[in-house]
């Protein structure tokens, strides 16, 4: 898919604290106005919640979504 485009409100693993431990995304950024934010929705990375061995897409959704971004 590519990068893409979501608000910060979005439960999604890119805007989640499980998601890659403390590093978080690595291709994502803040858009003008800081409520949105660009990332790319191949990215992968391990959920800390799920299990250190269990690889989540940017976009994938879980009961476990904590977010890192707050308002």
């Amino acid at each position: 898919m590519g990068k893409m485009t979501f608000n910060r409100e979005q439960k999604c693993c890119a805007f989640c604290r499980y998601w890659n431990g403390a590093i978080g995304s690595t291709t994502i950024e803040i858009l003008l106005g800081g409520n949105t934010f660009q990332f790319d929705s191949n990215e992968k990375h391990s959920c800390f919640k799920k299990g250190r061995g269990m690889q989540m897409t940017a976009l994938q959704k879980c009961s476990y979504f904590m977010p890192r971004y707050e308002n």
